[in-house]
């Protein structure tokens, strides 16, 4: 999947390979010199765009940047008069000329490299500032978009030391000195607010890391190879729960199909560590670890798959994940067989070790959709669109309340009470942290609720059509 630190690190190759070329090779003709001046101020514009873009990362930036943002700090200041003095030599023409025609110098594929760069931070927001995607807003923090203004710095003072050597060039292919004159002008003010942009602080890569990783908002599935897939699938399963935490409709199908999920992604991580499927077990404490770590979580995910089946939204559904979840559970037994009774996590074998850096990599993933679908839930429950069946109300939550019997001889439907849906957020609770913690804790389940009890019967695959 591509991504931000891709796509900048394309842009440096690029301009690398353009100041090596005017090093080395002359042009053969007038025409292409001009084609390398135009291009050359494509990427000063990219440049400029990429800029707008760090100094305000959530809401497109207005024409009028010199009037915009007056909280600016030192750092951010020398950013925005480096896109002003870039535009006042390129020009705000859109698109720009150098976007008319297809890309064939390093310079123009440098500028389409930063382009891509920008279009991918804008499609991470929402109009209104909203994070599209879980990733966002941590990609979006000021240290994050600092570093990364510090970088185009160094990348910008890169291209401007090409100005002499391309200016040479183009006068030995005959190029008129006055159109390289208007097209390079003498750019040293430019390279100076370059250079106070850029910083030599080794922190910042790290800062910087929360933003190199960001992919796109919508994630491709990869087909031919189950462990590359799996990642591809958990990765859009994770986006699609986000989305659900800010929508107004019933997400309880997408809720009930991802217990499903979590069920399968767990009892076949502890399948491959060795764990024993197929013998009764007692739930574990939250401290536990290794495999019956992974099988007390593949319980609790079962118990919210029958807890959210008692329930129902008087509303028009959302999107559903039922395509992903059937998928992926049909790639997770080619990964690790449920009947294995070898613990593959010992094995040296290089295909061993990435299934199991996948399994495991699905594990950390289901805490987040977890996550998701709790917010998801809490926000059906203050809505009060959540209803339940009377009848699957508990007997002493009926005695404290003769409406609640009246329904439930009636066989109504009502809005679920706040000692069922503490029960399903208990749950939620639980699967929200990482099977296997950093340090002994208590559990939430026993903090907020009485969770129903546990079946003493092994773990078994749901089909997601249940």
């Amino acid at each position: 999947m591509t991504t931000y630190g891709d796509l900048i690190r394309g842009a440096v190759e690029h301009t690398r390979a353009g100041t090596t070329q005017l090093r080395e090779d002359p042009f053969w003709s007038a025409a292409e010199a001009q084609t390398s001046l135009i291009d050359y101020h494509g990427v000063l514009d990219a440049i400029a765009g990429h800029a707008r873009r760090l100094i305000w990362f959530v809401r497109p930036t207005p024409a009028n940047l010199s009037r915009y943002r007056t909280d600016l700090d030192p750092f951010e200041r020398a950013a925005k008069n480096l896109v002003l003095g870039i535009e006042a030599l390129v020009g705000t023409e859109r698109p720009h000329p150098s976007q008319v025609v297809a890309p064939s110098t390093p310079w123009a594929r440098a500028a389409l490299h930063l382009r891509g760069a920008s279009d991918l931070l804008a499609t991470h927001f929402r109009i209104d500032g909203e994070p599209r995607a879980p990733d966002s807003e941590a990609a979006s923090q000021s240290t994050a978009r600092r570093a990364a203004l510090a970088d185009l710095g160094a990348l910008t003072m890169t291209v401007l030391a090409a100005e002499e050597p391309l200016a040479l060039r183009a006068l030995q292919a005959g190029v008129d000195r006055a159109a390289i004159t208007k097209f390079l002008p003498g750019l040293g003010h430019l390279a100076d607010l370059a250079a106070r942009t850029r910083s030599d602080d080794p922190a910042l890569p790290a800062q910087r890391l929360p933003l190199d990783a960001l992919g796109l908002t919508w994630t491709p599935i990869r087909h031919g190879d189950p462990v590359t897939e799996l990642a591809d699938r958990m990765r859009r399963l994770r986006q699609t729960t986000f989305s659900l935490t800010a929508s107004r409709g019933d997400a309880l199908a997408t809720l009930r199909d991802v217990t499903t999920l979590g069920v399968a992604v767990h009892a076949h991580a502890a399948a491959f560590h060795g764990a024993d499927l197929t013998r009764a077990a007692r739930p574990t404490s939250s401290a536990a670890g290794g495999t019956d770590a992974l099988v007390g979580r593949a319980r609790t995910w079962q118990i919210l798959g029958r807890q959210l089946a008692d329930f129902a939204v008087l509303s028009p559904p959302e999107q559903s994940v039922r395509d992903d979840v059937t998928a992926t559970t049909r790639l997770l037994p080619e990964l690790a067989a449920l009947n294995s009774a070898m613990n593959a996590a010992l094995c040296a074998d290089p295909s061993a070790r990435r299934i199991g850096a996948a399994l495991n990599g699905a594990v950390s993933t289901m805490t987040e959709i977890g996550q998701h679908c709790s917010t998801t839930f809490r926000r059906l429950t203050r809505s009060g669109l959540l209803h339940i069946d009377a009848r699957a109300i508990p007997r002493e939550v009926i005695a404290d309340n003769p409406s609640f019997a009246e329904a439930s001889l009636r066989r109504h439907t009502v809005t679920a009470p706040a000692a069922v849906t503490d029960r399903v957020l208990a749950a939620y609770d639980v699967v929200r942290e990482h099977p296997i913690p950093s340090s002994p804790s208590h559990s939430p389940i026993d903090a907020r609720a009485t969770a129903p009890d546990y079946d003493d019967h092994a773990i078994t695959r749901r089909s997601a059509s249940d």
